[in-house]
């Protein structure tokens, strides 16, 4: 039988094996159950020094970015292509001895100013925990009572919740009430929206998008849902007013199209 060496770690003074060439991050990577994160994610990272503003390393990220990552390294997914294979300058934080590519994962940060907001990417290796929209809504008792009963975005979430599961569809909260449910931290204000993500795979029908922005609409607070199809997500507002043409939103930017399921040709909005 085998036995398998362990790796030494090297030392900061050993001189680097593979200069130049990253390394991949030692990280809970099976948080991700496997699969690569999509817009709306939030992603903790267990090393927020790794962000870029560009894959190649680009200016760095601005003071009040830093400052937010080194308390609440939280990063939402955003809808653009994810890069791969490329070898970027390395990353700065634990690395093991195999020198490998970086999946690279478009992200933004936003911060408690309106104008607070960067992109950026994220090594998929320095992920340590995934949260889909789906799974925040559960997290809504872990704050505080005066926040779910006073905060009219989280007092509505329930009733906003039941009113998408009758029909059939999967749904999360998004924006700064995704944010504020994943991170605990204080994200909404008393005249914030509810932002919505429904998943709807199938086809849907606009006769129930219409009754469904309807029971939507009564809610004492403004909500803003989005479909989101397997090529990319629209207006449930645009979809049930029947236009002929949707702007889709992709992950390689929107397009005008017929039918949000079947998009066929793409056409650039």
């Amino acid at each position: 039988m085998t036995t398998a060496v362990p790796r030494r770690r090297r030392r900061a003074d050993e001189p680097d094996e593979h200069p130049g060439r990253p390394r991949r991050v030692v990280g809970p990577v099976p948080a991700m159950d496997g699969r690569t994160p999509a817009a709306h994610d939030l992603l903790l990272l267990h090393c927020p020094s790794s962000l870029r503003r560009t894959v190649s390393g680009g200016e760095p990220l601005p003071t009040w970015a830093r400052t937010l990552l080194r308390g609440n390294p939280w990063v939402t997914v955003r809808r653009a292509p994810a890069i791969a294979g490329l070898s970027p300058a390395r990353i700065r934080c634990t690395r093991d001895t195999t020198p490998t590519a970086e999946t690279w994962l478009p992200v933004a940060l936003h911060g408690p100013r309106p104008d607070q907001r960067v992109t950026a990417y994220a090594p998929r290796s320095a992920v340590a925990v995934t949260l889909a929209p789906e799974q925040l809504p559960g997290r809504l008792a872990q704050l505080p009572e005066a926040r779910q009963s006073g905060i009219p975005a989280l007092a509505a979430l329930a009733e906003a919740g039941a009113a998408v599961e009758s029909y059939n569809l999967s749904w999360g909260p998004i924006g700064a009430v995704g944010c504020e449910l994943a991170t605990g931290v204080p994200a909404v204000s008393a005249d914030s929206p509810l932002r919505l993500l429904l998943r709807s795979p199938l086809p849907f029908s606009r006769r129930d998008a219409l009754l469904l922005r309807r029971r939507l609409r009564k809610l004492p607070v403004w909500v803003d849902a989005e479909l989101e199809t397997r090529h990319g997500a629209v207006s449930l507002a645009e979809y049930s007013t029947s236009p002929q043409f949707l702007t889709l939103h992709t992950p390689d930017g929107p397009r005008l199209v017929g039918d949000p399921w079947f998009p066929g040709h793409l056409r650039s909005a």
